[in-house]
């Protein structure tokens, strides 16, 4: 199975995953948490497993989905409609073990929740709007799950939030046409811990 659009049969894909997983011990996870790319661990060791993390970086959220899936894992892309598979790739996600629903419309809240339940990670970008109770519905139904939402944009009390506070991109310059690394201040808060900053370095297309 490759990188799949959803924009229809979610319910039934959803459904195949279920089976696949409870038959893929080894890709269950079996730690408190997720782990974090190598640069992001020294203010923020792993990802709460149950949690909902906030980042507004996309480069950022792509290689923090690469480093927390478990080895043969599968993991979900929901409304990032301008990520394609070579961006994905370049940031390290295991393109082949990724379901991806570019342009999930209404149905936002329950394909997301449908693929928390039964994947270890989710990447989602935030819709442009979302009731409060419906925040909180997902929120809970991410708790009881035995992986973590990763939430592109802004989101209500997140497990973790990280913030890019500045960001600057190289390669460009060099004649090839494309981004190859990108260095970005970052700073990262939550509820049991004050704010802490950090340089990352990051490979990959913006």
């Amino acid at each position: 199975m490759t990188i799949a659009d959803l924009d229809r049969g979610k319910a039934a894909t959803i459904e195949a995953l279920r089976s696949r997983m409870r038959g893929m011990e080894a890709t269950s996870v079996e730690v408190a948490g997720l782990p974090t790319p190598a640069a992001l661990q020294r203010v923020l060791p792993s990802l709460r497993i149950g949690g909902v993390h906030a980042v507004d970086s996309r480069s950022l959220a792509l290689h923090m989905l690469a480093a927390a899936l478990p080895a043969g894992g599968w993991g979900a892309i929901v409304g990032l409609a301008d990520v394609g598979v070579e961006a994905a790739s370049d940031a390290g996600v295991p393109v082949d073990r990724i379901v991806l629903v570019p342009t999930p419309g209404q149905a936002w809240a329950s394909a997301v929740a449908g693929f928390a339940e039964v994947l270890p990670v989710v990447l989602a970008a935030a819709p442009p709007r979302l009731a409060p109770a419906e925040a909180a519905r997902l929120a809970a139904r991410v708790r009881g799950a035995d992986g973590c939402l990763l939430v592109l944009g802004d989101w209500p009390q997140p497990a973790s939030r990280i913030r890019t506070l500045g960001t600057r991109w190289t390669g460009a310059d060099a004649g090839l046409g494309r981004i190859r690394a990108a260095r970005l201040e970052v700073e990262v808060s939550a509820a049991d811990r004050v704010p802490r900053r950090a340089v990352v370095e990051l490979g990959g297309a913006r």
